[in-house]
């Protein structure tokens, strides 16, 4: 989702015109999406705040995301589903007694924006919840401020495996240890390295049948140990990893890029698996076509950027990546979800040129921005640009296949991690809608329910399956595997629980 791509600069875009977002909305109709009962509209209430009432009262739901900056398009699209969200709660009248006050952070997808934001909600007495962040990175330092001062946190997108308590490291020792939550009131919606590493060993042994596999490791910035793991799947799987490189993943190094390729030389492997992020990827696989060098790539989700192949050229064709969460093409549920939100927000606030596939989960997102982007920043969640179409096997076989359609225009305008966010806010809201009703205000009690109520609580939503497991991680994590077609991004599979 929006995990591990360093942080990226988005392109600027006239907002859709009335017209094409009435035609988006037609579309979805069509498809029968709007008439998904969407979960998330809470129980309603009679109306509060009449004169023969009394006022209702406030809790605050806070959100973190980067709102300005690189990565203020993404940041903004997440901010205008939260909002969504709040406003159906509130106009519903979901909590009886209470209204929901939204409370933005701009995180700016850096550690410190990340402390500052984290001290100024666990400051505010009414806040009942946190939607965020968006990256691993900032998670990692925003989390445990917010989880001294009891408040839950859900996040769309963060994929690091030590955030609910998963080794970091695949040693037999570590696997051996057992497993400790480190953080109570944490939960997220986006599956994790572990399973991001599994997947891409399965897809590259079991489904592409190789054998003979290169690693490119572009450091901690694009996942913990993330390349380690995919090694040490893919070993038990049966493939041989002639080498583990390690690189300066975020940056473009030429020296580096150079001793990669005399490596694959020597290795001769029928596979690289390159978990970088896309400058230096792209330079990569140019080089390996200059040198007549022809292997196979696999990526991890700091390719997933149209940036990728379009600096690799034609160099890029046939590669995969493989990416948590799913674009809002391949969520079923997601219909009414989409129809309202570019009804009230169009397509404005969203990721455009040079935004990432797959935003975990960021991403999530997006893949989540996470693990880094930036080391500095936060790395990428998880929702398909413009160039993402729905294909087949055969754009990495070359087998001949149905045509491919043309690309969804929902997925234009809506990155995935806004469709997670959205849920994120919903499970949040439903919890409180549980606990709120008949207190006099927001205390230590009522945040600790919040958090049991999340423990047990389970809907389904824009994303679908939305609940979590003991440990706080998502039921029902969704994995897309993309190949590079035409200079495009095209979805080969959703993997699904």
């Amino acid at each position: 989702m929006i995990d591990r791509s360093p942080p990226t600069r988005w392109g600027r875009r006239v907002p859709p015109t009335r017209a094409l977002v009435a035609a988006l909305v037609a579309l979805i109709v069509a498809a029968g999406a709007v008439g998904a009962a969407y979960a998330v509209k809470l129980s309603t209430a009679p109306s509060a705040g009449s004169p023969s009432r009394p006022q209702p009262r406030t809790a605050t739901l806070g959100l973190m995301a980067p709102l300005s900056g690189d990565l203020a398009s993404l940041g903004g699209a997440v901010r205008n589903a939260v909002r969504l969200a709040v406003d159906e709660a509130n106009a519903d009248a979901a909590i009886p007694g209470w209204k929901i006050r939204l409370s933005l952070q701009d995180d700016l997808s850096r550690p410190d924006g990340g402390a500052r934001a984290a001290g100024e909600l666990a400051a505010d007495e009414t806040v009942i919840g946190v939607v965020g962040p968006l990256s691993s990175t900032v998670a990692m330092v925003a989390v445990p401020t917010l989880s001294a001062a009891g408040i839950a946190v859900v996040s769309p997108s963060n994929s690091r495996p030590e955030l609910t308590g998963l080794a970091t490291t695949t040693t037999a020792t570590a696997a051996t240890t057992a497993r400790s939550r480190p953080y109570p009131g944490y939960f997220r919606l986006s599956g994790t390295d572990v399973l991001a590493a599994r997947t891409s060993a399965e897809y590259a042994v079991a489904t592409m049948g190789r054998r003979r596999i290169t690693v490119v490791d572009g450091g901690p910035g694009f996942g913990t140990s993330l390349a380690q793991r995919f090694a040490s799947d893919a070993r038990q799987l049966g493939a041989a990893v002639t080498g583990i490189h390690k690189v300066h993943g975020s940056l473009d190094d030429e020296s580096e890029v150079a001793s990669v390729v005399e490596r694959v030389r020597a290795e001769t492997p029928d596979l690289l698996y390159v978990a970088t992020g896309f400058a230096f990827a792209a330079h990569l696989r140019t080089e390996l076509a200059d040198q007549g060098l022809a292997v196979a790539v696999l990526g991890s989700d700091g390719l997933g950027d149209p940036r990728y192949p379009e600096r690799a050229e034609g160099a890029a064709e046939g590669d995969t990546v493989v990416d948590l969460g799913a674009p809002l093409s391949e969520l079923p549920r997601a219909g009414s979800f989409a129809a309202a939100y570019l009804h009230r927000w169009g397509g404005r606030g969203n990721r455009e040129t040079g935004t990432r596939i797959g935003d975990p989960a960021v991403s999530t997102a997006s893949r989540a921005l996470g693990s880094g982007a930036g080391s500095g920043a936060g790395s990428g969640a998880e929702a398909g640009p413009p160039a993402v179409i729905r294909g087949d096997a055969s754009a990495v076989t070359g087998a001949p296949g149905p045509a491919v359609p043309p690309p969804t225009a929902v997925a234009d305008v809506i990155p995935s991690v806004a469709a997670y966010a959205y849920d994120a806010a919903g499970v949040l809201l439903r919890a409180a809608s549980s606990v709120l009703p008949g207190r006099t205000g927001v205390d230590g009690a009522a945040r600790a329910a919040v958090i049991a109520a999340l423990r047990q609580g389970r809907f389904v939503g824009a994303t679908g399956e939305v609940g979590f497991d003991e440990w706080g991680d998502a039921v029902a994590p969704l994995v897309t595997i993309y190949a590079v077609r035409d200079r495009a991004f095209v979805v080969l599979r959703v993997r699904r629980p």
